[in-house]
């Protein structure tokens, strides 16, 4: 059993890090300058919505549906 609360930890501290590297300053830039992760400012209210709905639930906020 202890093997697998070490892999169980081992998967945690992995999860920890590549969340850590995908928000990070360096990657927003890398990505900010690839064609395919540019905004579309063009973009349709209901994927806005969607986006601000992922932000709120990332942020530990989230907001009743009807």
């Amino acid at each position: 059993m202890s093997g697998m609360k070490a892999n169980t930890m081992r998967e945690d501290a992995l999860d920890q890090l590549i969340r850590k590297e995908i928000g990070s300053a360096n990657n927003r830039r890398l990505l900010g300058r690839m064609p395919a992760f540019k905004v579309d400012a063009d973009m349709p209210d209901q994927f806005n919505d969607l986006l601000a709905e992922l932000d709120r639930a990332e942020n530990g906020r989230s907001r009743a549906r009807s």
